[in-house]
C-alpha cells in the first residue's frame, strides 16, 4: 500500500503546542469559549475547541499566556478540531482599542487567577 500523496500548502512551518486560549465572538465580544491552541505557526493556528459552540467565521482569539490576542477567521472545521488564519495580532497588555476592552478584562482576571 502506498502513502498518500500529502502537500503541505501552509506558507509557515507549524509547532506543536498545548497552550490555553479563549475565543471572543458575537456582538461586544459577548460570546466567549475556552479553548487549547494545539499547533502554531506565524500565520495561523489549529485549535481544540469544542463543536457545540458556533463559531463564526472571523473572531478573536486571546492567548493566556503572553496575553496575544489575534483575529482569525476559520480555514476549515472538523468534529473539535477548528484551523484559523491570522489577519492581525496585538499584545492586550499595551492595546488601547476599545473593541477589545473585554478581553482585556478577561485576560487580566485568568492571568491573576
Amino acid at each position: 500500500m502506498s502513502e498518500p500523496n500529502y502537500i503541505d500548502r501552509r506558507e509557515h512551518p507549524r509547532e506543536p503546542t498545548n497552550l490555553r486560549a479563549r475565543v471572543f465572538y458575537g456582538q461586544g465580544m459577548a460570546h466567549w469559549a475556552d479553548c487549547t491552541i494545539v499547533d502554531l505557526s506565524k500565520g495561523g493556528a489549529r485549535l481544540q475547541i469544542s463543536s457545540i459552540y458556533p463559531l463564526p467565521s472571523r473572531f478573536v482569539l486571546l492567548q493566556l499566556l503572553g496575553g496575544m490576542v489575534y483575529d482569525v477567521r476559520v480555514r476549515w472545521r472538523r468534529g473539535d478540531m477548528t484551523g484559523v488564519s491570522f489577519d492581525a495580532q496585538t499584545q492586550i497588555e499595551t492595546s488601547q482599542e476599545e473593541r477589545l476592552a473585554i478581553v482585556h478584562k478577561a485576560w487580566s482576571a485568568l492571568k491573576a487567577a
